[in-house]
This record gives structure tokens, C-alpha cells and sequence, in this order.
């Protein structure tokens, strides 16, 4: 009887250990996960603020070509 309960109990502790290294890769995997979604949210404001840099840049040309155009049209008034 005695040797019977050790060895339900060596099955049972094998079973646990099992688990905990399950549950130990399930928790790096999570990590793993995390740092590459906080990866593609860099990535997403990175390019966000490109995005952004470059309508600035267009406005910019936009607004110069019209002043040029403006004073191309002043000269010919003249």
C-alpha cells in the first residue's frame, strides 16, 4: 500500500513538473509576444512622424511654389 502511494505520488510530481515547464514557455512565449508588439507600436509612431515630417515638407514646397507664382504674376501686372 505504501509503495503504491509513493508511486502515485512520483506520477503526480512528474505530471507537475510537466506542467511548470509548460507553463515556464507559455510565460517566455508572452514575452516574446509583448516585446514584438511593442515593437510594431514603435514602428507604427515611428512612421507616423514620417508621415507627418513629410506633409510639412510638402506644405512647405506648396507654399513656396505659390509665392513664387504670386510674384511671377505681380511682375507680369507690372
Amino acid at each position: 500500500m505504501e509503495k503504491e502511494i509513493k508511486e502515485m505520488f512520483g506520477l503526480l510530481l512528474k505530471r507537475f513538473d510537466g506542467i511548470e515547464t509548460r507553463l515556464d514557455r507559455l510565460e517566455s512565449r508572452q514575452d516574446e509576444i509583448f516585446l514584438v508588439v511593442k515593437a510594431i507600436e514603435h514602428n507604427n509612431l515611428v512612421h507616423g512622424a514620417e508621415i507627418d515630417n513629410l506633409k510639412f515638407k510638402v506644405s512647405h514646397t506648396e507654399g513656396t511654389i505659390n509665392a513664387v507664382g504670386n510674384a511671377i504674376t505681380a511682375r507680369k501686372a507690372i
